[in-house]
């Protein structure tokens, strides 16, 4: 959940907090790790595929929260799963 992202900002401080978190030169260091360890991830575990396959039905919590693995990101007019290789746009050494 969101509450989950936002602890690890509140725990850094200063401006991680907030709308400014983009601001802080350590949201970047943050969030660039976190890239590299899911780039990692997707490495050692090449079948595994962005969740859900399908969208969540109308009787479950995540019912238009959730974005499936072919639906398009709105405002985007991209999906989850063009976005899963990033090798055409970068490369960690």
């Amino acid at each position: 959940s969101w509450r989950n992202h936002n602890r690890v900002h509140r725990w850094v401080g200063g401006a991680m907090v907030g709308g400014a978190s983009v601001n802080d030169p350590v949201f970047w260091l943050h969030h660039a790790f976190v890239d590299l360890c899911w780039y990692r991830w997707q490495r050692r575990h090449s079948g595994a595929r962005y969740q859900p396959a399908r969208p969540p039905g109308p009787v479950s919590e995540q019912y238009e929260r959730v974005v499936a693995r072919h639906e398009k990101l709105p405002p985007w007019d991209v999906t989850p799963d063009q976005l899963e290789d990033v090798s055409g746009i970068y490369r960690y050494a």
